[in-house]
């Protein structure tokens, strides 16, 4: 199997696991109604994200991913500053799966960072 291949395969299974993190949180009814929603539409995207990282194999799968993966660190952050966001507002590791979800996010960033740069050098070379 080719290297970003390979590397578009594993993004899609960290995808779509913290897709299923988020959903388990939804299902959970943990916070509020409107994060809740969030839960759902991040578990949502992550399985079309993680569906086109396995179906097709150029750069927009892992870009996608990496834009999902960045918007959930994002998310995680807001929600541990100030007033928090959408009426939520969690501090630390305390809260289901935080650090679970942390790893899993850095982890598909980092593969699918890679698999960006892997998937433009082979498209990018000529081929033998």
């Amino acid at each position: 199997m080719e290297r970003s291949r390979a590397l578009r395969l594993l993004g899609a299974v960290l995808v779509l696991i913290g897709g299923a993190v988020h959903l388990k949180l939804n299902l959970d009814d943990y916070g509020t109604e409107d994060i809740a929603r969030t839960f759902a539409v991040n578990a949502g995207v992550s399985a079309l994200v993680a569906a086109y990282l396995v179906l097709r194999d150029d750069i927009i799968g892992p870009l996608a991913g990496i834009a999902v993966t960045v918007g959930t660190l994002i998310g995680f952050a807001l929600s541990r500053q100030g007033d928090g966001i959408l009426d939520f507002r969690e501090t630390g590791f305390e809260a289901p799966y935080s650090l679970l979800t942390v790893v899993l996010e850095v982890l598909a960033l980092i593969v699918l960072a890679v698999a960006v740069v892997e998937t433009a050098r082979t498209t990018s070379s000529p081929r033998s």
